[in-house]
């Protein structure tokens, strides 16, 4: 479990919804209770880097989770639009 309060705001990846996840595991998309979004940057291999959690827009969490091959809620589910075909 990782928590940080940013903005004035609690982050916490046990109590929020995990959406995707990039290919090597090291970064994670994640979604609270209330739609908003963040990201957890994991520990990568034996780096010194204290994991750490980063808020984010709904825009920018779309583009996050197109880049993650990992991708485990639905994209209709994780940001409440149908996906249209082109």
């Amino acid at each position: 479990m990782v928590e940080q309060i940013i903005n004035g705001l609690r982050y916490d990846t046990e109590k929020s919804m995990l959406i995707a996840s990039s290919k090597d595991g090291t970064k994670h998309l994640y979604q609270t209770k209330k739609r908003r979004f963040f990201l957890y940057f994991e520990r990568p291999g034996q780096s010194t880097v204290t994991p750490y959690l980063e808020a984010i827009t709904a825009s920018k969490a779309k583009k996050e989770y197109g880049s993650m091959p990992k991708q485990v809620v639905p994209w209709n589910k994780a940001f409440g639009t149908k996906v249209e075909d082109a």
